[in-house]
């Protein structure tokens, strides 16, 4: 093999480990969340806005996705309060999976009845390997005095740039769809409760 022949393979493989380095290199943990690998999806509730806020909360998880699996989601069995009741910011708790491992999450903004945001830290879930942390934002809008639109974005802070890639795969295989099931339950448990409590007055 000559000189020049050479110099092209070493100079080739060069710029494929500096392209490899850098897709490895460790992102900000200060990086603005609007840079963060994110997801929304929206859906209107046919329950006036105070009320929506106030029954949206009390979703029964076990019920969410009846025999469905989800790829690298576990199934949440229940939580538990860490710090106050999980009632204002600052409040926390710990989520248990049906496969033993755990979070903790931790409310950054309540604003009733428009607003309820919080942080997902200590994941012991595979996910840990390519986030820092997580963050799930509730916005909600009245559309008239009876309807009420959902708009729910979940942010992935992403290690580095091979992690983007791997959190958008988990994203588009899984996460969207757990998110869709999500607020379609949390949407029909919310009318049924709704309308139960007309039914009561």
């Amino acid at each position: 093999m000559n000189r020049k022949k050479k110099t092209i393979i070493y100079a080739s493989l060069a710029i494929i480990a500096a392209i490899i380095l850098l897709g490895l290199f460790p992102m900000s943990q200060n990086l603005d969340s609007e840079k963060w690998v994110k997801i929304t999806i929206s859906d209107t509730i046919n329950t006036p806005l105070a009320d929506t806020w106030t029954l949206a909360g009390d979703l029964d998880f076990k019920s969410v996705a009846g025999d469905r699996k989800y790829d690298n989601l576990p199934e949440i069995t229940r939580t538990k309060p860490f710090v106050g009741n999980f009632s204002k910011a600052g409040d926390s708790r710990i989520v248990y999976f049906s496969t033993g491992d755990t979070l903790v999450e931790s409310i950054r903004v309540i604003q009733g009845p428009h607003k309820f945001e919080y942080e997902l830290t200590k994941p012991s879930l595979p996910l840990k390997w390519f986030v820092y942390k997580a963050r799930r934002a509730f916005e909600y809008s009245a559309l008239d005095k009876d309807k009420t639109i959902v708009k729910w974005t979940y942010f992935f802070h992403q290690k580095n740039l091979v992690s983007r890639f791997f959190i958008r795969k988990y994203i588009d295989n899984t996460h969207r769809a757990w998110m869709t099931d999500m607020l379609k339950a949390t949407k029909n448990q919310t009318e049924k409760a709704y309308l139960s409590s007309l039914v009561k007055k």
